[in-house]
């Protein structure tokens, strides 16, 4: 179980649904995604909830295969006027069913009976400052024999007071999938400061739990949150969650303590729960397997499009299906927006092993 050769974090929407459903069935096969479950936007009469639609169009993408099930946070109450009541109708429902997901009551009951109703759910434990609601809630997932997911924030303290909590409890037959998620490295984050830090979390993570086998992950993301500091209309930045992942999966202690470490990160293009960085300017982004490359132009996606296929690290003989997209927007088919195309997964499952 957890065999992967990497580890994608999504929140399903429309655009991350539509790039992970257009991978070769072999890549599909190689990876791991883990979904932030959240609300579908857009209501289509006589197919079921906001939640339930959310879940459909990721099965849709992925098929039969098991994927990983995480929790978006509830969305805000917005003061954005609709012109349709049916639209203020769905957005308000969709709200309360992830509120609902969120409930502690009875050990998350709510959450895990979501988990319980499909077998390629593989649950994510939402972490409680409660211990007995916590083990609660472990207990209950334990108990599906799926294997448990447990995602360690840099934001939250590495969630290292909760997991002492579960110090001495049996897990079980199941596999437990360690996931080290750093969330943002800033352009002038030290490496070397992060690595360590991160060092410590995932030793410290890591001894609280006994018995089992278990699967190591750290992910992160340093794609700019911003882009006055890095370039209002092109940069091109070094994916330095690589660089820190390989300093770490290295690092004598973590190899000393057994650690195999994996690789994960943000495939969309925002971290943690800050707002999709393609908001404004139309932009483009371009993955080389070491550098994150994106054109901005206000003038459309279009004329963004052709700036990539005229840089000069843009790679001609890739044929995945982001490259594609972007040929065909540069060649003025708009028919696929262009500012999520160029994800497509392939800075990790093409070129990262």
């Amino acid at each position: 179980m957890f065999t992967a050769k990497y580890f994608p974090s999504l929140t399903i929407r429309q655009s991350e649904a539509e790039a992970l459903s257009r991978l070769a069935e072999p890549i599909k096969d190689s990876i791991f995604p883990i979904v932030r479950v959240q609300a579908w936007p857009h209501p289509k009469k006589g197919e079921g909830s906001p939640i339930q639609r959310s879940t459909d169009h990721m099965a849709q993408a992925y098929g039969e295969r098991q994927i990983g099930m995480d929790l978006a946070l509830p969305a805000p109450p917005s003061d954005k006027i609709y012109k349709r009541q049916d639209r203020a109708d769905w957005a308000a429902l969709g709200r309360s069913e992830v509120t609902a997901l969120h409930d502690p009551a009875n050990g998350y009951q709510a959450w895990c009976q979501f988990i319980r109703s499909d077998e390629r759910r593989i649950p994510v434990v939402q972490w409680a400052d409660d211990p007995n609601l916590l083990r609660a809630q472990v207990q209950q997932l334990a108990a599906l024999n799926r294997g448990l997911i447990f995602r360690f924030r840099r934001s939250r303290g590495w969630n290292l007071t909760q997991a002492a909590e579960l110090a001495g409890l049996s897990f079980g037959q199941n596999h437990l999938l360690m996931v080290y998620d750093y969330e943002q490295i800033g352009l002038r984050d030290d490496l070397t400061s992060i690595g360590v830090m991160a060092q410590s979390a995932i030793l410290s993570s890591n001894s609280h739990f006994s018995g089992g086998s278990r699967t190591h992950v750290f992910k992160a993301s340093s794609f700019p949150s911003e882009f006055t500091s890095t370039g209002e209309e092109y940069a091109c930045l070094t994916i330095r969650e690589r660089q820190l992942y390989d300093m770490l999966k290295s690092s004598p202690p973590i190899v000393a303590a057994g650690i195999d470490l994996q690789y994960g990160d943000h495939a969309a293009i925002f971290a943690s729960d800050r707002d999709p960085a393609f908001r404004g300017v139309p932009r483009v982004d371009y993955p080389t397997p070491g550098e994150w490359i994106y054109h901005r132009r206000r003038e459309g996606f279009y004329n963004a499009a052709v700036r990539v296929r005229q840089d000069i690290k843009w790679d001609d003989s890739n044929l995945c299906w982001g490259a594609q997209r972007i040929r065909e927007a540069a060649e003025g088919k708009m028919e696929v927006s262009a500012h999520f195309v160029a994800r497509c997964f392939r800075r990790q499952c093409g070129h990262h092993s």
